[in-house]
């Protein structure tokens, strides 16, 4: 996809599932991959793509949790490329999932979900604006001059759809991140970088299961298309990865 060629990408949460999928597809065709997640040297397969593709991708420690891991992130992508087209916040957990009910949720498990699902990725966005909006200068074969935020969630954040007495913690975490989407896309349309909500889907990975419906390769392929084809006037909405929109 045009959107992607020579294009430089960051991602979080780069070392399993739908995170290293990401990475995985982008590895070829992006001038410059960032990937990155709390232990990379624990993470054999990234190492792999890293290895496959040594001009292209660099691998970089990062918690979501830690503003000054993010800056340290920050100053090295500056250094190195000075611009960023794509940020991917895939980095997020569970909180207990199907066990994490109404009677037996708890303010810690809470908070840690927050700050990894919601502040993170916003707090990401904010401190890689810069370089987003640098992004939209234009690069070596664009066209578009666009950047984007793609914020990975849930249709579990869904307001509209919650009925289910489970998953707490993650649900009401993704509702956040969805309502940051509409914030982040307030902060940075005029400058040009678009900022949407997308859901992968139910996907086959050590928090979807092995019971669910999609692959990584599929939800991932499906994800790149819908970036591939944002405008402006897609900012601050709410995507599966097959392209329709979800409500809030």
């Amino acid at each position: 996809m045009s959107f992607f060629r020579d294009s430089r990408t960051l991602i979080t949460g780069a070392n399993r599932g739908i995170g290293l999928e990401w990475a995985r597809q982008l590895a070829g065709p992006t001038d410059r991959l960032f990937a990155t997640c709390r232990r990379p040297n624990e993470a054999d397969q990234l190492h792999e793509i890293a290895a496959s593709h040594p001009d292209t991708v660099d691998l970089f420690a990062l918690d979501v949790t830690d503003p000054s891991a993010i800056q340290a992130v920050v100053e090295q992508v500056q250094d190195r490329v000075g611009a960023l087209e794509l940020l991917v916040n895939n980095a997020g957990i569970n909180g207990g999932g199907k066990q994490d009910r109404f009677e037996g949720v708890d303010q810690e498990t809470m908070m840690d979900v927050f700050r990894v699902n919601a502040a993170g990725p916003h707090l990401m966005a904010k401190a890689f604006a810069d370089l987003l909006r640098a992004g939209t200068a234009g690069r070596r074969g664009a066209t578009d001059g666009r950047a984007a935020v793609a914020n990975i969630t849930s249709q579990l954040g869904s307001i509209a759809n919650a009925q289910s007495d489970s998953w707490h913690s993650y649900r009401a975490s993704k509702a956040a991140l969805n309502m940051c989407v509409r914030l982040q896309a307030a902060a940075l349309r005029d400058d040009g970088v678009v900022a949407v909500a997308l859901h992968p889907g139910w996907v086959r990975t050590d928090m979807g299961g092995a019971e669910a419906r999609l692959s990584p390769e599929a939800s991932v392929e499906g994800m790149m298309e819908v970036v591939g084809d944002l405008s402006l006037e897609d900012t601050g909405r709410f995507f599966a990865h097959d392209g329709k929109e979800l409500p809030w």
